[in-house]
This record gives structure tokens, C-alpha cells and sequence, in this order.
């Protein structure tokens, strides 16, 4: 196959990710420049990781990518989106696609002028991770009947809100959020950088929302601030339908005979690296690693097939993540953000989504959707 060459514009640590998958995968993937800040820095890059760094947008350009991954800081991504559109250049975007409703608007505008046509995904990778994509697909063999609700503990705003649809299969339905922010204290584990271990206890958000669709689903979003790194902090979901339920690798259902039955999910792994290359349950295969045993975590793994997508998105015009469902999970993460935190902190998050009716009453708050032009 021909190999799929990106050039990723920012240096922090989620381009990270991109090289390390590009060194993983070299039969399938040429990273073409990884543009930095400056020179020092791309020089860094270069000797650490054998890859091309660089500092100037000529040189980007001058590497003929396929397309642009912007990996910058949430603040900066969507100007530099724009920009390397309005460059010319197709563009898979890190989430979210936008940290307001104007940009998320323009960002739509863009996408259906005729006149000047612009390509662009944004790579949302949790519906791609080897457990999430072994449960969709479980929700879609019918297993556990008409899907009714899932109670989401795992990720959080716009992550879950993708997660939310793909499992619940509601599309761009309506839904009213209701929901609210509070202080929980916590013995402090890990950061991003380093371990604690002097048992200091700080107080950290956790954010309940219930989702509330038109046809009658319902999804209860619970996440914590530090729960991506604590150790003490799990991660939990339950799906329920109307013949069966999931319970993170446990699966309750009824069989042809009605009859009640219990399975576990199976997980077949890479005895030396742990990665996850197969899920089954019974005789039905739920997921397959796409690259087979390559070394890469759940995280980067779920990221290749968000390239390797693109590329097809590139060919074909077949989205891997359709645009409006990335704009509808970044407006829905501005939803569940808007109430900020406990009563009588600045709601400014919230200013500028001027089109949507709100709410808000001793902290808690409510959003029916009102029409998006995406939608």
C-alpha cells in the first residue's frame, strides 16, 4: 500500500503520539516534518527521535504531506486549523474541533462553501480504543436488545459525548443536559509528571450530568478531575437494553430460548507487550487489532486508525468521524462545561453561546438544543 505521509504542526506532548506511531509503523506511515516553536526545541526532536523537526511553515509545505495534524494546545488549535485550511491543506485537528459556538459555526461555514472546499477531521480516538470498540460493537449485534441507557465513568466532555452516541446509536438527536459540578476531596496519587506519595488530600471537581435524548434514551455522564491518572479511580460502564446488560467486561443477556445467561468478555493479548489484539464473546469476534502485534498502547493504537482514516477520507470522502458529529460532541462538552463549577463562580465559559436558552438555578442547569447549523 502507499504509505500515508503527515507532517504534525506543534510540539507538546500529544505529538507525541503521532511520532511514536510513525516510528511503530513505519510500513504504513511517513512522518514528513514535525514543526516546532524554535530551533532549539527542533533540534531536540531531531536528535531524540531520528525524525524531521522543523520551524518554518516553507518547510512543512516543502515536505508534501497528505495532510496537516494540528497538535497544539486546546487554545491555539482551532486558529491554526484554519489557517493550514485556508493554506489549502487537508486537516485532521486534535480534539476539540473548537472551544466556542462561533468557532464551531465557522468551522461548519467552512466546510460548505462550494467555492473554496476544505477537508477536515478531527481525531477523536476513544471510539477506536480496543475495549470502547469491542462494546459498540457488541451494542450493535443486538445481544443485549434496543439499547435504553449507559451510566459513563471513563472519559470526560467531548470524549464522552462521542462514546455517549456511538453506544447509544443517537446520532444528532435532540437532548436536554441537566447536571451539575461538585467539590470532592481526594488523597493526591499522580500527575501528569510526577507520583505523591505524602497522602495530601485535595479537593477535585466531579461532574454529573444526565443526558436526556428525544426518543427516550438516557446516558448519566460521572467524571472526576483526576481520574485518567489516580490509581484509585477506576473506570466504569454500564449498558443496558431491553434484553441484557454490560458492566464493563461482564455481559448479561438473554438467549433465543430467553433464557438468562452470563459471559465475559475474552481478551486475547501480546504475551510480551500486553496489547489487546483480540475481544470475543462466545463465538463472536467484538474487535481485532487493525495493525496486528505492533507494541502501541490503547491510546495510540485507537490514534492510527484515526490517520489511517483520514487518508481513506482523503480518497474515498468517507469520514471516519462525520465533521457534524464532532462539532455536536465539542458543543455538547460547552454544555456540560457551562455552569463552571458551584454557584457564584464567573460563568464565562458560557458567554459566548449567545443562540442557546438557559437555565441555571443554585448551580444546576438545563439546555434544551436549539437548531445548529451542522444539524
Amino acid at each position: 500500500m502507499k504509505k500515508i505521509r503527515f507532517a504534525i504542526i506543534g510540539s507538546g506532548w500529544r505529538s507525541l503520539f503521532y511520532v511514536r506511531i510513525a516510528k511503530a509503523l513505519p510500513e504504513y506511515f511517513t512522518l514528513t516534518a514535525l514543526c516546532c516553536r524554535s530551533q532549539e526545541k527542533a533540534q531536540r526532536f531531531a536528535q531524540e527521535f531520528h525524525i524531521p523537526a522543523v520551524t518554518s511553515e516553507e518547510e512543512v509545505i516543502s515536505s508534501c504531506p497528505d495532510f496537516i495534524v494540528s497538535a497544539v494546545s486546546k487554545t491555539n488549535m482551532w486558529d491554526t486549523v484554519v489557517h493550514w485550511m485556508d493554506l489549502g491543506f487537508p486537516v485532521l485537528s486534535e480534539t476539540p474541533a473548537g472551544l466556542s459556538f462561533s468557532q464551531l459555526a465557522k468551522l461548519w461555514e467552512m466546510r460548505q462553501n462550494k467555492e473554496k472546499p476544505v477537508q477536515l477531521q478531527v481525531a477523536e480516538q476513544y471510539q477506536f480504543y480496543p475495549r470502547y470498540q469491542a462494546m459498540i460493537n457488541l451494542a450493535k449485534s443486538g445481544r443485549l436488545g434496543e439499547l435504553v441507557s449507559l451510566y459513563l465513568s471513563a472519559m470526560h466532555d467531548y470524549h464522552a459525548a462521542s462514546i455517549i452516541r456511538c453506544l447509544l446509536n443517537t446520532g444528532l438527536e435532540e437532548v436536554r443536559l441537566t447536571g451539575n459540578t461538585f467539590q470532592m476531596p481526594v488523597t493526591e496519587t499522580k500527575s501528569r509528571y510526577e507520583t505523591f506519595t505524602d497522602g495530601k488530600i485535595a479537593l477535585k471537581d466531579q461532574r454529573l450530568v444526565t443526558f436526556e435524548f428525544e426518543k427516550g434514551k438516557l446516558a448519566f455522564y460521572d467524571f472526576m478531575s483526576d481520574q485518567y491518572r489516580s490509581p484509585i479511580r477506576s473506570r466504569n460502564l454500564h449498558l443496558r437494553g431491553t434484553r441484557g446488560e454490560a458492566v464493563n467486561d461482564t455481559v448479561y443477556f438473554l438467549n433465543q430460548d430467553n433464557l438468562p445467561q452470563k459471559e465475559k468478555l475474552q481478551f486475547k493479548a501480546d504475551p510480551l507487550t500486553g496489547e489487546i489484539l483480540e475481544i470475543s464473546i462466545q463465538d463472536e469476534t467484538l474487535y481485532t487489532a487493525p495493525f496486528g502485534s505492533c507494541g502501541l498502547p490503547e491510546d495510540e493504537t485507537a490514534i492510527a486508525q484515526m490517520l489511517a482514516g483520514m487518508k481513506t477520507y482523503l480518497d474515498t470522502g468517507k469520514e471516519i468521524y462525520p465533521l457534524e458529529y464532532a462539532l455536536e460532541d465539542a458543543y455538547l462538552a460547552l454544555l456540560m462545561s457551562s455552569p463552571s463549577v458551584l454557584p457564584g463562580k464567573d460563568l464565562s465559559p458560557q458567554k459566548d453561546l449567545a443562540a442557546e436558552k438557559a437555565f441555571l438555578a443554585n448551580g444546576w442547569f438545563q439546555r434544551s438544543s436549539s437548531p445548529r447549523p451542522w444539524k
